[in-house]
């Protein structure tokens, strides 16, 4: 989604979603809003699709790839969607949270033959209701085979990652 004033060569801030649905289910569909809300603020706007279970018969493991992908994509092709590379945002709901918040947390989980010396980290994330804790409920599903903290942005939390707000409604139970 592009603002109604934009061109080639702008350098405008971009924001990346990434949708919810626990890795097995969901659409990029359920951003669109906030894609089209964003781009009137003079934003350039993706709701990102990545691997799920339901459709691709893939774990969470390729949805970390992808989401690096996804902002990667952005950075390397910065110029002509008139996005400026030091200015994008990683954002999500629940498993698309996560998604968004591991490509600045989780090293490695890059697709085989990217070009890796462009970064897949944003420069900031906004998150909602993100599952960044996946040892929390790791044993009830068979989801991370017996590997969630090596997805875990918990595991990673460190100094120097870009400014992030994360956003937990008081009633949510699968998000603690």
């Amino acid at each position: 989604y592009k603002p109604a004033d934009w061109k080639a060569g702008d350098k405008r801030p971009a924001i990346v979603f990434f949708f919810g649905g626990g890795w097995t289910n969901g659409s990029p569909k359920q951003f669109y809003d906030h894609c089209q809300h964003f781009s009137k603020l003079g934003f350039v706007t993706f709701s990102a699709e990545y691997r799920i279970k339901s459709i691709h018969q893939t774990t969470p493991f390729e949805s970390v790839k992808d989401g690096k992908s996804a902002v990667r994509w952005v950075r390397q092709h910065a110029q002509n969607l008139g996005v400026d590379p030091e200015m994008i945002i990683a954002s999500g709901g629940s498993a698309g949270g996560h998604v968004a918040c591991t490509t600045a947390l989780i090293p490695g989980y890059d697709e085989t033959g990217e070009d890796i010396t462009i970064s897949s980290s944003p420069n900031a994330m906004l998150l909602f209701n993100p599952a960044v804790n996946l040892t929390y409920k790791a044993d009830e599903t068979n989801r991370f085979s017996g590997k969630a903290e090596q997805i875990s942005p918990a595991s990673y939390i460190r100094k120097g990652l870009p400014p992030t707000l994360i956003m937990v409604g008081s009633e949510d139970t699968a998000t603690p």
